[in-house]
């Protein structure tokens, strides 16, 4: 009965899902992409993929510059997750334009640490991702403030500024963005928290591994940089996700001593076969950058298995919606990296691929 309630609710909202995953990227067309000669063979290359098609719709020349290109791409994603969400109703619906904010907020995080160190409006908006023209010309205004405590009240939602300007004191005491990130992504997970109330414990399930997923990875990589800068313990409380669903072990990483110590922590969780890994990569390369790279590769599998098996569930969107960020965050990225002339080693640093 529930298999069955759950095919009718998810039904069609699926089966556009299963065609527009044929979509996606192949690991061969994103080597080639990052073996291009010249922006003209990227945009030759790309142009041979779903989104030439794209690009011919939404562009007045075949060859758009990379800023006009991030443009094109980001309402690709609007024009996919808005056609998405009006494909399902009731509270499906409405988890789902809740759950989009995650992209919202991870955007708002670049723009912030961006104008913290002051780098130029290019660079910073190549890591943002607008959901619509709306939020893009919301972005280049965020962009143009100043300082952080402009941008702050800049900001058009009500409650993501209210959670930013609580932890605006601490960004002032410790000169870092860390406190803003942490008020972000604890904006969101109460959100969520809250859209799944009235959904299935699998659902809930569904969603949430992700997310708790997320949250533990993270605060592995604030102890491990804590430890590397030596922080003190004020500025790393500071640094922490809290959520409810993790506290056991973002506890238990508060009073970790060494790096060695660190994973050895995430050794005792449902984490312990990426533990091994993590740590054998930190030993050998000394360099934190590594680990991240494993842990956005681990978690960007973890989202490729919401798309597995028995498709009719909140996995099935969430995980849709996260693998198309992805790809939109991939392309700009390359694209910028091919501009400038980048090696292949440095574009594969900044992107994601599952």
């Amino acid at each position: 009965m529930m298999a069955s309630r759950a095919a009718n609710e998810y039904g069609f909202v699926n089966a556009r899902i299963r065609g527009m995953k044929s979509r996606f990227l192949s690991v061969g067309t994103y080597e080639s992409l990052l073996q291009s000669k010249s922006y003209e063979d990227f945009i030759k290359i790309i142009s041979s993929t779903y989104y030439g098609q794209v690009i011919s719709r939404e562009s007045s020349t075949s060859r758009p510059t990379p800023e006009d290109l991030a443009l094109i791409l980001s309402r690709d994603f609007a024009e996919v997750s808005t056609n998405l969400s009006r494909s399902i109703t009731g509270k499906v619906q409405a988890f789902t334009k809740t759950y989009l904010e995650m992209f919202l907020a991870d955007s708002i995080k670049s723009i912030i640490r961006g104008v913290h160190v002051g780098l130029d409006r290019d660079e910073i908006l190549r890591f943002a991702v607008p959901l619509n023209p709306t939020q893009a010309d919301q972005f280049s205004m965020l962009v143009d403030a100043g300082s952080v405590g402009k941008l702050i009240d800049l900001i058009p939602y009500r409650d993501m500024k209210v959670a930013l300007l609580t932890k605006l004191p601490k960004y002032e005491e410790f000169d870092s963005t860390a406190p803003l990130d942490v008020a972000l992504e604890e904006w969101h997970l109460k959100k969520v928290l809250n859209a799944l109330i009235d959904f299935s414990k699998e659902d809930q399930n569904r969603v949430l591994d992700f997310l708790v997923t997320r949250v533990v990875l993270r605060n592995v990589l604030t102890m491990l940089r804590a430890l590397a800068l030596q922080m003190d313990a004020k500025a790393v409380e500071q640094s922490l996700v809290r959520f409810a669903l993790t506290r056991e072990i973002t506890e238990s990483l508060k009073t970790a001593s060494s790096w060695r110590e660190v994973f050895s922590k995430l050794d005792t969780t449902r984490y312990s076969h990426l533990s091994g890994r993590l740590a054998r990569l930190y030993e050998e390369h000394d360099d934190l950058s590594e680990v991240e790279l494993a842990i956005e590769d681990y978690i960007a599998q973890r989202v490729k298995l919401q798309l597995t098996a028995f498709p009719f569930h909140l996995g099935t969107l969430t995980g849709f919606f996260n693998l198309k960020f992805y790809e939109i965050r991939n392309i700009r990225s390359i694209a910028v990296g091919i501009e400038r002339k980048e090696s292949a080693d440095v574009i594969r640093r900044m992107i994601t691929i599952w």
